[in-house]
């Protein structure tokens, strides 16, 4: 699959069958996580991996009962060091950090799908629930939450606006 194609044809996937997803995979996935762009090279990402079904309830529960959390093979908790990023100060901590970790993320989510693995990034969560369910040290702060699976569903393509509507060429006018 090239890249645009992988673009193209990703969907949030909330329902997974019970397949569970390997090691090996798991591991590629992270390695193109790695390979994300950061400010400066901060390289300030943290991820917990999480298959453990009684840490997946507690995250699922810090997600407002979010079903796919629960349910999904695995959980990805997308972090930021702020030990790392306030390199750069509070601009480091509250800015690239979560540009950081966000570049991560679509890397977990697209090498997920070349790799026939769904995906659903969760955004709604509250940080200090989530912070206790997989035990963060206070520097670390979670800013994503990807859940991974084999699909059991096939989403319709959302709809998308065109390009004229959010493309602006040398000035916003």
């Amino acid at each position: 699959m090239n890249t645009i194609e992988c673009i193209k044809s990703r969907r949030s996937i909330r329902k997974y069958n019970q397949t569970p997803v390997g090691e090996d995979v798991i591991n590629k996935i992270m390695e193109a996580a790695v390979h994300a762009p950061s400010s400066g090279n901060l390289q300030d990402w943290e991820f917990v991996v999480v298959r453990n079904q009684t840490t997946k309830k507690k995250l699922a529960e810090a997600c407002y009962n979010q079903e796919p959390v629960d349910k999904a093979p695995v959980v990805i908790v997308v972090c930021s060091d702020s030990n790392r990023s306030l390199k750069y100060g509070e601009r480091g901590r509250n800015l690239y950090s979560i540009q950081n970790s966000a570049a991560a993320a679509q890397n977990i989510m697209l090498a997920a799908w070349e790799m026939g693995v769904g995906s659903c990034w969760i955004g709604a969560f509250d940080e200090m629930e989530v912070a206790n369910a997989v035990i963060l040290p206070s520097h670390v702060r979670p800013l994503a939450i990807i859940t991974l699976g084999y699909p059991d569903e096939k989403p319709n393509p959302p709809k998308r606006w065109g390009l004229k509507d959010v493309v602006r060429w040398e000035r916003y006018e």
